[in-house]
């Protein structure tokens, strides 16, 4: 049974809603180039700049209480009344705005692809399927981050990456939030099958690198759990044991912010089986930073 604070997020527990699969290996011809050109959109001054209207709750998932004890020590955390349903539909309707398109009869939702390897990109059909949009934007990141520090321990929590037995001569500091805006688009009959977020990793200059190492979702519009007048209906973030016999479901909610680190937590994006469901998923981006012993003796 999970514990009373992970039903009242709107966490539950039931068998997983997907068969396990893996995505098949494209064929050239499935291959697509990456593309992420963004037309330039005016964020305005007042966008994310003011505290939200209601005061923003904290509320780490306790795995060691719910179904999936094994992720005891994971973090993942749900923040809600991160933004206001206003700035929620504000944000979709800029990120519409940034993809540029022949006419405006043109969608600018696009079928959501998998990394193929660097610069390119392929259909899954079978284990992910949904729309997107990708949008490349700082502004609007780092004052989601604004936001996201007003909850209480956050900053203090996400400054440092954990040490892990292959970090050896540094540490890995956060830098910021990753600019890269996925904003996505499930509609009935679509999900994401299980899997493990990978990180996302570069290099600035001689001696800069920098790695994601926690996920960022943002839920745009609520599921009839959280509030029975919605049209959505499942679609919910779902923490999976490996046999997918067990799970945790964070429920999408209007404005709430889900963090959780890439490394060995299981999970998919639940079928939706009927409305739309949105989101915005983005990364947190940490610096490499080398004891002064490394930094000497390079």
């Amino acid at each position: 049974m999970l514990s009373n604070l992970a039903s009242k997020l709107g966490l539950t527990s039931k068998p997983a809603s997907q068969s396990f699969l893996k995505p098949r290996d494209p064929s050239k011809n499935m291959l697509t180039k990456v593309d992420y050109t963004s037309n330039d959109i005016l964020i305005p001054d007042s966008f994310l700049s003011s505290p939200p209207g209601k005061p923003i709750t904290t509320h780490p998932i306790d795995f060691a209480n719910s179904p999936l004890p094994q992720y005891d020590g994971h973090t993942a955390i749900v923040l809600d009344n991160v933004l206001s349903p206003g700035e929620c539909k504000e944000l979709l309707s800029l990120a519409e705005a940034s993809i540029p398109r022949p006419d405006e009869s043109a969608p600018a939702w696009k079928p959501a692809l998998i990394s193929a390897g660097p610069g390119w990109e392929a259909p899954a059909p079978g284990y992910r399927e949904s729309d997107r949009i990708i949008w490349n934007q700082q502004t609007v990141v780092d004052r989601l981050w604004e936001r996201c520090m007003l909850s209480e321990g956050l900053r203090e929590l996400l400054a440092v990456v954990p040490p892990q037995p292959y970090m050896k001569g540094g540490k890995w500091v956060f830098s910021r939030f990753n600019e890269r805006m996925r904003f996505l688009k499930y509609s009935p009959g679509q999900f994401f099958k299980p899997h493990c977020d990978g990180p996302f990793y570069y290099t600035e200059g001689p001696g800069k690198e920098f790695e994601t190492f926690y996920t960022v979702h943002l839920y745009l519009n609520d599921s009839v759990e959280n509030d029975p007048a919605s049209e959505l209906e499942g679609g919910a973030t779902s923490f999976l044991d490996r046999k997918g016999e067990k799970r945790v479901d964070v429920n999408p909610k209007t404005g709430s912010v889900l963090i959780f680190q890439h490394r060995g937590l299981f999970h998919e994006g639940a079928t939706v089986h009927k409305g739309i469901k949105y989101t915005m998923r983005t990364d947190i981006l940490y610096e490499w930073v080398p004891d002064k012993e490394t930094e000497e003796a390079n």
